[in-house]
């Protein structure tokens, strides 16, 4: 797919309703000078569609600089501009001599035919997700750090909650009566019913982690868009990814029953490895012509209540994360190469490319060096050098 379905349609429409008063620069200048203004997130939420916007209707899109991921350069009614997209955010330069008030109404006119063209490029890649998540054109973000530091929280708080002392109030009598009363709190029970919710969250937090885990793995085994859907995938329960994954490998069945035995009696399935919905989203489309991906939301994810039960002890809760310690030793022997990139905070690309750059690394025995490669490029892009 060399560029969208309606591609052709929606530059036509912007070259003649948002980007009419858009021209290509005469010069060859790439100076990032003259007023420069900090974009609001809230009015461009997503750089690379406005990035695509403009690259829609032929202007140049310079790459990476120092300190600057991308930039492109227009005339706005005779007034030069540059979008930049750089480490602090995206930014428009305003050049030229102007007045202060006409370089801000120059920004205040830009971003809005920025934020109206947004609504067409999104509508175009949109309708082209379905066909590009089945070509395994996405990359998902890897949130595993995050997810991980949740489930710990949790845990450190379940198997040692807060110290309460006990609570003695002694009550006044009531009208007409010498008798006073005392109501106690018991602050051993409160701890325990603290330690059961944290309990709870914590199983919550380890399925999700895990469910998320099982996802970015798919990529380093054997997944093929054109044989399964991705999304269905995502959706899908625990259980279905873990036979996915490790069905087959010794100790399976062990592991997913004592896995099963804890969500029955702790936490009903509610969650699916922390991919949510809209600019957020953490699946991102190739999209031909827009230089890199670009975030979108899923719509088939599911969810129920989570289930929470008034008594424990703590060789109970102990003995719940002596499981989960277990299946993650269990799957560093089972999924080598998919926990060590996993575990990296890598990104994972389900595209044609990657995968064939992953099994040709893999038959010379060279992952660790894929692996250090990635890295390298990630480690520059984060620090927007080239």
């Amino acid at each position: 797919m060399s560029s969208l379905p309606g591609a052709s349609e929606a530059t036509a429409y912007l070259k003649q309703r948002d980007f009419r008063d858009f021209a290509a620069p005469v010069d060859e200048s790439h100076s990032l000078s003259g007023r420069r203004f900090a974009l609001d997130h809230d009015d461009i939420p997503v750089p690379e569609l406005a990035r695509y916007a403009l690259a829609l209707i032929g202007l140049d899109v310079v790459g990476a600089g120092e300190k600057i991921a991308w930039s492109v350069r227009f005339d706005y009614r005779g007034v030069r501009c540059v979008l930049a997209y750089q480490k602090f955010g995206l930014r428009l330069y305003v050049q030229g001599e102007l007045s202060e008030a006409d370089a801000l109404k120059t920004r205040d006119e830009v971003v809005s035919k920025l934020k109206s063209a947004r609504r067409t490029v999104e509508k175009l890649v949109t309708a082209a997700a379905p066909e590009l998540l089945a070509r395994g054109d996405v990359t998902l973000v890897n949130q595993h750090s995050s997810l991980r530091r949740a489930y710990d929280y949790f845990r450190e708080r379940a198997l040692n909650p807060a110290v309460i002392e006990d609570k003695r109030t002694v009550l006044e009598p009531v009208e007409g009566s010498t008798w006073a009363g005392m109501s106690f709190t018991s602050g051993r029970a409160q701890m325990r019913m603290n330690s059961v919710h944290d309990l709870v969250a914590a199983i919550t937090a380890y399925l999700s982690l895990l469910e998320h885990e099982f996802v970015l793995a798919l990529t380093f085994s054997g997944f093929d868009p054109t044989k399964e859907s991705l999304t269905d995938l995502i959706g899908a329960r625990w259980g279905e990814k873990f036979t996915r994954l490790v069905g087959s490998a010794a100790g399976a069945i062990g592991y997913k029953q004592r896995l099963t035995d804890v969500v029955e009696r702790w936490r009903n399935p509610y969650s699916h490895g922390g991919f949510e919905k809209g600019h957020g989203a953490t699946i991102y489309l190739h999209v031909p012509g827009a230089f890199s991906a670009i975030p979108v939301g899923l719509s088939k994810v599911h969810s129920s209540r989570v289930v929470s039960l008034l008594s424990t002890s703590e060789t109970e809760t102990a003995d719940v994360f002596d499981i989960f310690d277990e299946v993650d030793a269990w799957l560093d022997v089972q999924l080598p190469e998919a926990m060590q990139w996993v575990r990296s905070g890598l990104n994972v690309r389900f595209d044609d490319e990657f995968r064939v750059a992953l099994t040709a690394a893999r038959d010379a025995g060279q992952f660790g060096g894929l692996l250090e490669a990635y890295e390298y490029a990630q480690y520059k892009t984060d620090n927007m050098e080239h």
